[in-house]
């Protein structure tokens, strides 16, 4: 179904000088910041939105079409219930032991440049159970403001599709079950509205498409929502629009230090601004290349397909736990979404690799989806960050760039809360060292 406009409560609680949904209003003084931000996915766009509305005048630049990166290629999802970091405890281990398995839902690409080894070495030290239940409370924060960030926006009038139904996570082995429990249990009560229970045998017999008798268990949970990304960046955008933000798209930029400022060069033409916002995904260390920064940042690689509806696919949102395959049925689509490949910018579609979204979902339901009649794959490049903890905030050493990047698998989900945060800083209403955690310099 269609999600109805509802406003709800909540913000971030970092520091009172935090978020604040009622700063939202135009400057009308001949003092406005002015903004470039690099960057016109998810992200970038929700920065844009939120600085516009509080007085900014604002530029976007980005050399691809809208939706055309991993901000339109992922699974849709608004998941508070699984704001979890990648690096997690085993995970290295699992990835090791499948590097050979070329179909296999998590792998990493070996790499001997310094700086990939390097980001793996800092991965790998972020799989301890301490940085784990450190990063989780760090996305909880972040992630608790995020539904009421889209019901915001929706307020607001900006239009996209979006859904809000029971989630069913589904299990071939019972001890994923064990660690997804212990997981929801650490959520209890954090989150607003959410809710979960075991589902018993009959629950399960009563799902369609049917499920193989190899699904041992399942988990439905009430408070997660899906949303088209596609619909979601073309929404924003034409908020954007609306707002009076200029965007530039067909363009590339690159940023220069003067000597006496970081400039924005596109096409020839030299920008100067205020602040820069670098939210770039996978590129953004390109981006910072040209005034000598970087900051640890791997692409984290996933495929998917888009089946059209009406041939007796799911009508509700299932993640299936040991393939690592999400599905989101939509408007117009059956959305599989899966994998997740460690390694450096790499467009190139693996057909193998995509092919095993679809035997894993064999696994799971019983003769769907036809995997001889599976439309073509896409990819899209999730930018990770070594902890799995997006950075947002300004450089050390160049305090006028502010990143906003690294958000893995949880782009859409918080792409609004992102943009607010950014907007906040640049305004003054949040302060860099209230947030050290999400800051870039902490590498």
């Amino acid at each position: 179904m269609r999600l109805a406009v509802r406003r709800s409560a909540g913000q971030i609680d970092w520091e009172p000088t935090g978020f604040h949904t009622d700063q939202h209003h135009r400057r009308t003084d001949q003092n406005m910041p002015s903004v470039v931000i690099v960057g016109a996915g998810a992200i970038g766009l929700s920065a844009a939105y939120h600085l516009s509305r509080s007085g900014c005048e604002v530029t976007v630049i980005d050399p691809a079409p809208l939706a055309a990166k991993a901000s339109g290629h992922n699974a849709g999802w608004l998941i508070p219930s699984m704001s979890t970091p990648v690096p997690a405890p085993g995970m290295m281990g699992q990835a090791l032991r499948w590097i050979m398995k070329r179909d296999s839902p998590l792998y990493v690409t070996p790499s001997l440049d310094p700086r990939f080894v390097d980001f793996m070495l800092r991965m790998l030290r972020s799989c301890t159970h301490r940085r784990f239940r450190e990063g989780s409370a760090t996305l909880s924060k972040l992630s608790a403001d995020a539904l009421a960030a889209f019901d915001e926006l929706i307020a607001d009038g900006v239009r996209f599709e979006m859904h809000e139904q029971p989630l069913t996570m589904l299990f071939t082995d019972p001890h994923k079950v064990e660690a997804r429990v212990n997981d929801l249990e650490l959520l209890d009560g954090k989150l607003p509205g959410f809710s979960w229970r075991h589902m018993n045998p009959a629950d399960l017999r009563k799902h369609l498409p049917a499920l193989s008798d190899k699904v041992v268990a399942g988990i439905e949970s009430e408070g997660d929502r899906t949303v088209d990304p596609t619909s979601f960046v073309h929404g924003l955008a034409d908020a954007c629009r609306k707002e009076g933000v200029e965007l530039n798209l067909g363009s590339s930029a690159s940023l220069v230090d003067t000597g006496r400022g970081v400039v924005v060069r596109v096409d020839g033409e030299t920008i100067r601004a205020d602040k820069i916002v670098v939210a770039a995904g996978a590129w953004s260390n390109r981006v910072l290349a040209g005034i000598g920064e970087r900051v640890p940042l791997v692409s984290g690689k996933g495929y998917g397909y888009d089946y059209p509806v009406g041939f007796g696919g799911p009508t509700k949102p299932f993640y299936l736990a040991e393939a690592k395959v999400a599905i989101t049925p939509l408007d117009t689509k059956i959305r599989l979404a899966g994998t997740m490949g460690f390694t450096e910018i790499d467009e190139r579609i693996g057909f193998t690799r995509a092919q095993g979204i679809l035997g894993g979902v064999n696994d799971y339901f019983a003769g769907w989806p036809e995997v001889a009649d599976a439309p073509e794959p896409w990819t899209g490049l999730r930018p990770m960050s070594p902890d799995g903890i997006p950075y947002v905030g300004p450089l050390l050493r160049h305090p006028q760039v502010l990143l906003a990047t690294g958000h893995v698998m949880l782009g859409i989900s918080l792409a609004p809360v992102t943009g607010r945060l950014i907007a906040d800083l640049v305004m003054g209403r949040t302060r860099a060292e209230s947030i050290p955690k999400l800051l870039p310099s902490r590498f």
